[in-house]
């Protein structure tokens, strides 16, 4: 006689300080048959402190791992689901297991915990609740400065990640298009050397002049502020279009869509010397 389907438990780990795990996620972490982790090295290290034995396998949002942990929940394994911090699903590849067990018509748990954004908004002082996670910004500069200008154009308050060696080019960037945002700066969150840190862009460059750690950044923008777009920036813009294929009027036309500059304007600053 087959056995009923197991649980699929979305646990909620700590960000830093291993004091903030929750008592209801240690019983899951103890109770179940397979801890299915981001990266096995790091629940591990949570795990031993804990004294948790549980099985660990490795998680992806690629491959076959979502369709194998299904199956064992089929066959009546319950199964916890952990990020390398905070609540899995929020810029990591968890969403796609918890998507194959609800597709699958199986039961997914979720235990509530610590996240790095609720965590920083919860110390910024703000009224309001229009907040939007975006996550991780993309790595490519012209990326970045294509989202801040989208993040400025919509107005929302938004929390973004940001590694340190990339910090100081996010904040150069975002001082350029938004130089009137309200910035509050997480670094090390409930670590031994958190720091909570508000200003402007460009008062952050000032007080984060050789980044450590990890960083979680809370972007107001001001209230019917315009994205400017700088010259370099447009010709930035230009050459990736160029680079992707784009014509030279082609590239004018998008890059003149995106930065509000009339597309004369855009036109003109073509990086390409010979194609002038």
């Amino acid at each position: 006689m087959p056995s009923d389907p197991g649980t699929l438990y979305v646990v909620a780990t700590p960000i830093g300080n291993l004091e903030d795990i929750t008592l209801r996620a240690l019983r899951a972490l103890r109770e179940v048959d397979l801890i299915a982790a981001e990266h096995v090295p790091v629940a591990l290290t949570l795990l031993r402190h804990f004294e948790i034995d549980t099985p660990v396998a490795a998680y992806h949002d690629r491959g076959p791992e979502p369709r194998q942990l299904v199956e064992r929940l089929r066959a009546g394994e319950s199964i916890a689901i952990v990020s390398d911090a905070g609540t899995p699903g929020l810029s990591d590849p968890a969403h796609a297991v918890v998507a194959a067990a609800r597709e699958a018509g199986l039961t997914v748990a979720p235990i509530p915990g610590a996240s790095a954004g609720a965590t920083l908004w919860s110390a910024a002082g703000l009224a309001g609740s229009d907040l939007r996670h975006y996550g991780f910004l993309p790595r490519k500069p012209a990326a970045v400065r294509r989202t801040l200008v989208e993040l400025s154009e919509q107005g929302r308050p938004t929390i973004v990640f940001e590694a340190p060696r990339r910090l100081r080019a996010t904040l150069e960037q975002l001082a350029r298009i938004m130089p009137g945002a309200q910035l509050t700066v997480g670094r090390e969150l409930t670590k031994l050397h958190e720091q909570i840190w508000s200003g402007s862009p460009a008062e952050a460059l000032d007080e984060f002049p050789e980044p450590r750690g990890e960083f979680t950044l809370l972007i107001v923008p001001p209230a019917g502020a315009e994205p400017q777009w700088t010259d370099a920036e447009i010709a930035d813009a230009l050459a990736e279009a160029a680079a992707q294929g784009a014509s030279r009027s082609q590239a004018a036309r998008h890059v003149a869509q995106q930065s509000g500059r009339p597309r004369r304007d855009v036109y003109g600053l073509w990086p390409f010397a010979q194609d002038r």
